[in-house]
């Protein structure tokens, strides 16, 4: 039996998935986007950073070591 290959998602495809559920359900916490996304932590998490420095999302400080995720004016 031929073992079966799972190919990450590349990033624009988890960036179009991470817009997509901010404008359906607003704002998420990073652990909140790999739950409703089902993609790891460290994809939602780069994915985030990428976005944010290109002003698609904005992020806000909700405690200490957390941070809330939102749509930005770049994206829409």
């Amino acid at each position: 039996m031929k073992p079966t290959l799972i190919q990450p998602p590349n990033s624009q495809s988890v960036d179009r998935k991470m817009l997509l559920l901010l404008r359906r359900k607003g704002a998420q916490t990073i652990e909140g986007l790999t739950m409703l996304t089902g993609i790891g932590w460290g994809q939602v998490f780069l994915s985030v950073d990428r976005m944010s420095r290109t002003g698609k999302v904005l992020l806000t400080a909700v405690y200490p070591s957390e941070y809330r995720v939102s749509v930005g004016r770049a994206a829409h």
